[in-house]
């Protein structure tokens, strides 16, 4: 199901799949983030097949859900449901509060602008395994992880060994 959100200043829709994408399951639980994605594309032009931004909203907006994470950390890996890549967590942490939303775009072959996925804190790099991987994917997922906040995990998949 697309659901617009904007037209870019060069007329280009941008939109969301409200079932099926990532961007999905985070609007579902933070319903203020499609304003604020809104926000945002109504005031930049997206360039190229993927953009990957983030932008500085110079107010608070939210709670970041990934952290930088230390020794004394409790980390487990788990994956979410029907997510076959392992997701870092830290249990025992709270989210901290930021400015900033990250968005990703996608072009389509009509030439418009899929929103990917979007997520309130700053822009990091995809897990480790994903189809997207960067060479600073890994360095990055071994110093962050998710705020552990009793997200449905694959019980069998939970494990303290990280599986990358």
């Amino acid at each position: 199901m697309k659901h617009p959100i904007v037209k870019t200043p060069k007329g280009e829709a941008v939109y969301v799949d409200l079932v099926k994408s990532n961007a999905a399951a985070n609007i579902a639980l933070k319903p203020h983030l499609l304003t604020l994605v809104h926000q945002v594309l109504k005031q930049i032009q997206p360039q190229g097949d993927i953009v990957r931004m983030e932008q500085d909203m110079g107010r608070n907006v939210g709670y970041a859900s990934i952290v930088k994470t230390t020794d004394s950390d409790t980390i487990m890996y788990a994956q979410l449901p029907y997510d076959p890549l392992f997701t870092r967590f830290v249990k025992n942490s709270k989210p901290p509060q930021t400015t900033y939303v990250s968005i990703i775009l996608r072009r389509d072959d009509e030439g418009n602008y899929e929103l990917e996925n979007a997520w309130i804190g700053d822009l990091n790099p995809p897990r480790p395994g994903s189809a997207d991987e960067a060479p600073e994917s890994r360095p990055y997922w071994l110093e962050h992880a998710f705020v552990y906040d009793g997200q449905p995990v694959q019980p069998r998949s939970v494990t303290k060994v990280c599986p990358y």
